[in-house]
């Protein structure tokens, strides 16, 4: 008997001791002992399992079911079918003892009841077609209410599954096509997967159109929902479109924060006074010593508005003496009686600020938890500094400026011709084009002014314009082209790396894609058939001493970000060994999905980092575009050798930036209510 498929909507809710068990061989046939199939075919969704197979796989699989593997699981079934839910909400483990042995049989019984609202959530789950797995994550949203709040507002499961499987599970239970929770959740998903996209706002023309397609809301009922979802605070009506609530709230109040900084008033506490322009000039004038050159005047009006200013930006490309500007602020600041607090989003940024500036320097997240732990004490003699800002998402933002008080002093450093960030929504980006947003240009290029060094090129990219590269690997720096008559192969990027000397610390291969013969996937598996032969390696997976990691996820304990950058040091006793930073992090088991081999890693993550040398593989992708190739080559601090095909490179160079494409709250129109009155 299979689990049902539908039911009233008003029809009483099953229980977790009200299961309709499968036929007993099925389950066991679900539960062979060799590890290789070790139950079931993983490659069959949760709606396609029966319920009693799925109960097998959740007291073998749950860690709470200690002693439970598959072959009891699918024993007890075997023996008690129907009824096994029902004995075990009883809370007896006498007649699991003859199955399971004494001391399994008591904590077989503890652990369900204990999980009960897990287990009834999993077996409704089970019963429409939803991946069980999501049982956890209901538990840790509602806890024991899970159970009821699915069933009654099963559209509330959009938080964790996509719309097409949440919309599916609420028809079968009767779920009315006009019923308003349904037209509301259908504006929500919507919105939320333009959030996905990237984008934090969409217009009224766009929103209708994707209810009709490929949400399946009809055009009749498609203005319906988004009044339904206005009414129900869902969608927020913003210059002619809409956004979701959340990320509404967010690009309001950091509007509202950089306006009233902007125009917020001088300061009169003795020890954080505001430093007038003659004094400050005086300090400019000697200013060689403690920064160690002379500072030209976009510089200088750089450190002017560190120094002097609440809110402002210094932006600019490579070669342009950002981390010079670093320096002198840090320096202006000591003098003035200022606390600089400098930090960037990815760790390795944050160690080439302290690198250049010789101060402390941290992540976002470590300042943040500082902060939250009263580690940091901020006022108005406090001068937070964000470098290689162009990264920085929305909601990191939103974080950062709820954590500072008003009378704090921000600045952001970066690029806006980078990749925007990988979150969704825009900072840097669109502050840029904000007119009342003090800012700095640094335009002057210092840096290898031959025409084919990177500052030049990567100036001429970000206009545009590809300009003529040499076609041969030499020994000088700057950039180059390797022709290649097609989309470019692994063995073509190889060659590059083995005329550049071979693979090494300094070097990296940046490819805008993670598949295809010439992506991260297939190069680093390349590189490490070749590289690790005669190195330690760590048994079962392809990591070996020496080798150059990358993690994964941004990990808050751990203080890694989603690409950083480290390097195995040791394989011993089962146990992967990875120096990230200075810092070494052990990983085992599960943990070990989080870090992967970084010969070669996607432009997306190298931001924030920086190589002597980097490679870059010109692929064909919807992604490439002007502003992933001016990242990539900017990325390297002395040489960069592009191979593909000149034709592909050209036209990515004048495609458009991806970030210049999102559609956020932050247009013209919003804009006008946040400036700040003179």
């Amino acid at each position: 008997m299979t689990v049902p498929r539908s039911r009233p909507a008003d029809s009483r809710p099953s229980r977790a001791g009200e299961v309709k068990g499968a036929p007993v061989r099925a389950a066991l046939a679900l539960a062979p002992s060799p590890p290789r199939a070790r139950g079931y075919d993983r490659s069959r969704s949760a709606g396609q399992e029966t319920a009693g197979a799925t109960l097998v796989r959740h007291l073998a699989e749950t860690p709470a079911f200690e002693g439970i593997g598959y072959a009891k699981a699918a024993r007890l079934l075997e023996i008690f079918d129907e009824e096994l839910p029902r004995l075990l909400a009883a809370g007896d483990p006498i007649p699991f003892v003859p199955v399971v042995g004494e001391r399994a049989a008591a904590t077989l019984v503890a652990a369900w009841r204990e999980d009960l609202a897990r287990n009834d959530i999993v077996v409704w789950l089970a019963e429409n077609d939803l991946d069980v797995r999501l049982a956890g994550k209901i538990v840790r949203l509602w806890g024991a209410d899970g159970a009821a709040r699915i069933r009654q507002h099963p559209y509330a499961l959009m938080a964790l599954a996509p719309w097409p499987v949440v919309d599916a599970a609420a028809r079968r239970l009767g779920m009315a096509p006009d019923a308003p929770a349904r037209l509301v959740a259908a504006v929500e998903a919507v919105l939320y997967d333009r959030l996905q996209q990237q984008h934090t706002w969409t217009s009224r023309r766009k929103l209708l159109g994707r209810l009709e397609k490929p949400f399946g809301i009809p055009p009749e009922l498609a203005n319906r929902a988004v009044l339904l979802a206005a009414d129900a605070g869902a969608a927020i009506a913003v210059a002619d479109g809409w956004q979701p609530a959340g990320a509404m709230m967010m690009e309001r109040f950091v509007l509202e924060r950089l306006s009233t900084m902007a125009s917020g008033p001088a300061v009169g506490d003795l020890v954080a006074r505001d430093v007038g322009d003659a004094e400050l000039q005086r300090w400019l004038d000697c200013a060689t010593g403690p920064v160690g050159v002379d500072l030209n005047e976009e510089q200088q009006s750089a450190v002017r508005l560190a120094v002097q200013g609440r809110i402002g930006l210094v932006l600019g490309g490579a070669g342009v003496g950002k981390t010079t500007v670093l320096r002198a602020v840090c320096a202006a600041c000591a003098s003035f009686g200022r606390v600089v607090h400098l930090m960037a989003l990815a760790g390795r940024a944050a160690v080439r600020m302290r690198e250049a500036t010789g101060r402390p320097s941290s992540t976002i997240a470590a300042f943040l938890k500082a902060c939250e732990a009263g580690k940091v004490v901020l006022g108005p003699e406090s001068l937070v500094v964000v470098d290689e800002s162009s990264m920085v998402d929305l909601p990191t933002l939103y974080r950062l400026l709820r954590h500072l008080p008003e009378e704090c002093r921000l600045l952001l450093v970066g690029d806006p011709a980078q990749l925007g960030p990988i979150g969704f929504g825009l900072t840097l980006h669109a502050f840029a084009d904000m007119e009342w947003i003090p800012k700095v240009r640094l335009t002057r290029i210092y840096r290898q002014a031959e025409s084919s060094g990177i500052p030049v090129v990567a100036a001429s990219v970000r206009e545009g314009h590809l300009p003529r590269l040499p076609a041969e690997i030499g020994c000088g720096h700057g950039v180059v082209l390797v022709a290649t008559p097609d989309e470019p192969t692994g063995e073509d990027v190889v060659d590059a790396v083995a005329a550049l000397g071979g693979f090494r610390d300094d070097l990296r291969i940046l490819s805008p894609v993670k598949m295809g013969a010439a992506g991260t996937v297939a190069l680093n598996e390349k590189l490490h058939r070749l590289l690790s032969r005669g190195k330690p390696r760590l048994q079962g997976h392809a990591f070996a001493v020496g080798e150059p990691i990358i993690y994964g996820r941004n990990d808050y304990r751990r203080d890694l970000r989603n690409g950083s950058l480290g390097e195995v040091v040791d394989v011993s006793d089962g146990v992967l060994t990875v120096h990230f930073d200075g810092e070494r992090h052990e990983f085992t088991g599960s943990a070990l999905d989080d870090v992967s081999l970084a010969y070669a890693i996607t432009v997306h993550k190298s931001q924030g980092s920086q190589f002597h040398t980097v490679v870059v593989p010109v692929c064909t992708s919807r992604i490439l575009d002007r502003s992933l190739i001016y990242t990539a080559l900017t990325r390297a601090t002395e040489r960069v050798v592009l191979v593909g095909r000149e034709s592909v490179l050209a036209k990515a160079v004048e495609q458009m930036a991806a970030a210049d494409r999102r559609e956020t709250g932050f247009s013209a129109t919003v804009l006008e209510r946040h400036q700040p009155t003179a």
